[in-house]
């Protein structure tokens, strides 16, 4: 259930302290959007529609967060990007973007009030910040640079031209890093307490840890510093299990990691020695597959294992899906409450 003074209990956790209160997170934007029956098309541009599921799903499922992502390509279908629209399926690009040094001149930073669905969602998040206030963490989303190279020329085209021209890979890094700030900061001033930094293309599935840390760790540092100077809470995500990648993010100036499932997250943190926040790793097929008792006493042991030593908030390691069960969804609340207050 959202409260006052989640917001003091989040920074507890990020400063490496044992909360009040644990603050207990769930991935659950296309969960939520299915359980409140609106469609893809209506969350991404019905506001009034989105904002009364997001809140509805605060108070439903008892989520310590709101979170705000519309779709991956908000902020970067004004840079001329072909878009496939279906009502009933997730924004997708139909045809990616050459990456040209044409092209790169040919991009302008984000008119966050003008440019197409830029203005719907600030305007989510300042409504949803008026609904909750202090007692959820209004949570906005950017795409690091370099996952948003692969977002607007494809994941091929991206990491071809990380090994054949290198240069071109970094001038579009730095433009993409002045692009995300702006976007950042622009979701900061409409309410957004947290940002959730999306890099899943720089995760150990594409990159090494080298390649990573030559071209994805310095891009989304470079982003992440400004936005947390700003006030901002900035959360780094790319799925992340393997822990010589989760070694090298635990560098990064974040407020928090969030781990991917499939992984043991209490092992993982006794192997980085860092006093850097995580967050997951709850497993999303088990919280559509398992039984309301498994998923509980699952939740319930992730907690235990976690929470005592600080420095720890309990989130899913990737989104919940769509059809997982409701009585699943509320397990795993349950559970992870339960252990938290014990």
């Amino acid at each position: 259930m959202a409260y006052q003074g989640v917001l003091d209990d989040i920074r507890a956790c990020i400063a490496g302290r044992r909360p009040r209160r644990l603050p207990v997170f769930a991935l659950g934007l296309e969960f939520d959007m299915t359980w409140s029956g609106l469609s893809c098309e209506q969350s991404r541009t019905d506001v009034d529609a989105t904002v009364a599921a997001i809140v509805r799903s605060v108070e439903r499922f008892g989520y310590d967060w709101a979170m705000v992502f519309p779709d991956d390509y908000v902020e970067f279908e004004p840079l001329g990007l072909e878009m496939i629209v279906d009502p009933e399926h997730p924004a997708m690009v139909s045809s990616y973007l050459p990456m040209t040094p044409a092209t790169l001149r040919g991009f302008r930073l984000p008119d966050v009030e003008r440019d197409l669905r830029l203005p719907l969602h600030l305007e989510m998040l300042r409504r949803v910040r008026a609904a909750l206030g202090e007692t959820a963490c209004v949570t906005g989303r950017i795409a690091a640079p370099f996952s948003t190279l692969g977002l607007i020329y494809g994941i091929d085209t991206l990491l071809m031209t990380m090994l054949d021209d290198p240069g071109l890979l970094r001038d579009n890094l730095s433009f993409f890093i002045d692009h995300q700030i702006a976007f950042g900061k622009a979701q900061l001033a409409a309410g957004a307490q947290a940002l959730w930094l999306g890099d899943c293309v720089a995760s150990s599935q594409f990159l090494s840890t080298d390649w990573f840390s030559e071209f994805a760790a310095e891009a989304a540092a470079a982003v992440a510093a400004p936005l947390m100077a700003a006030g901002g809470i900035v959360i780094y995500h790319t799925a992340e299990t393997s822990p010589a990648h989760l070694a090298r993010q635990a560098q990064l100036p974040v407020s928090a990691v969030n781990v991917g499932e499939g992984v043991d997250l209490s092992r993982v943190r006794d192997a980085l020695g860092s006093d850097r926040c995580l967050m997951g790793n709850f497993d999303p097929i088990l919280l559509r597959d398992g039984t309301p008792e498994d998923v509980a006493a699952a939740a319930e042991r992730m907690v235990r294992e976690n929470a005592s030593r600080g420095g720890y908030i309990f989130n899913t390691g990737e989104g919940v899906m769509a059809n997982s069960p409701v009585a699943n969804v509320d397990a795993m609340m349950r559970g992870a409450r339960t252990a938290a207050d014990a």
